[in-house]
């Protein structure tokens, strides 16, 4: 059997570069996946740990995260941030983020959870505004990153889109803890106003999908690249 191959410079020039780029973007999204799915395992692992008091959440920052604790406190209602563009079930709201003030006079941040646009202005739920101590279960996350396609915070104008305690202490001249803030939990599973997180991870993971839309994008441009040479009689086999 005899193999005749004469490839043409130019599809060849744009060929093999396109072929690498595909294969290597397959490549990256199975590193992603092997990431996403140790993040996620973390994430259960920790939150099903029982849960753990503030005098341990302040004695380690890393090991912590997604732990859940128990937070007893008074908030500064005053001081409340609130987080543009947050959904609840495809309706569109806010989180809203108030400062805890603890018994030791250390303060956290605590997204409470979910209002609807209507109930942003705190003079229209008043009942939401707990004067005493209120006691709490919460999951505890490390400071946010902003997104690529996500604005930059402009506390002047009092816009809002990422959980930055190191932003939210300048601008409210506060010294709230910066290394982590707490997300409420809805322990009773009740609807209720601000809307805690439910602690059900939502962290996409279709990283085999993509990998496998690039590997077989490769694959095609591959055959493509044969098909071309053999219907042009630059590709033959004889026996």
């Amino acid at each position: 059997m005899k193999i005749y191959f004469k490839p043409s410079f130019g599809l060849t020039v744009c060929t093999i570069p396109s072929f690498i780029i595909l294969l290597l973007l397959g490549s990256w999204q199975i590193q992603r996946l092997s990431w996403k799915s140790d993040l996620i395992s973390n994430y259960n692992i920790n939150f099903g740990k029982n849960p753990i008091s503030v005098e341990e959440l302040f004695q380690n920052n890393e090991e912590n995260k997604y732990r859940r604790v128990t937070i007893k406190g008074k908030y500064n209602h005053e001081n409340e941030i609130q987080i543009i563009g947050k959904t609840y079930e495809g309706n569109a709201g806010y989180h809203i983020v108030t400062p805890l003030l603890l018994k030791n006079d250390d303060i956290l941040y605590v997204n409470r959870g979910w209002v609807p646009k209507k109930y942003v202005d705190r003079d229209k739920r008043k009942f939401t505004l707990f004067k005493g101590d209120t006691n709490i279960i919460g999951l505890v996350r490390l400071p946010q990153k902003k997104g690529y396609f996500v604005p930059e915070n402009e506390p002047d104008n009092g816009f809002w889109f990422t959980i930055i305690p190191d932003e939210f202490n300048s601008h409210l001249g506060i010294s709230a803890n910066s290394n982590y803030y707490i997300d409420e939990l809805n322990i009773d599973g009740k609807l209720k106003l601000p809307m805690p997180a439910n602690g059900k991870i939502q962290i996409p993971n279709n990283h085999l999908q993509y990998a496998i839309t690039w590997y077989s994008l490769a694959i095609g441009l591959l055959l493509v690249y044969i098909a071309w040479h053999h219907q042009n009689g630059y590709f033959r086999i004889k026996k």
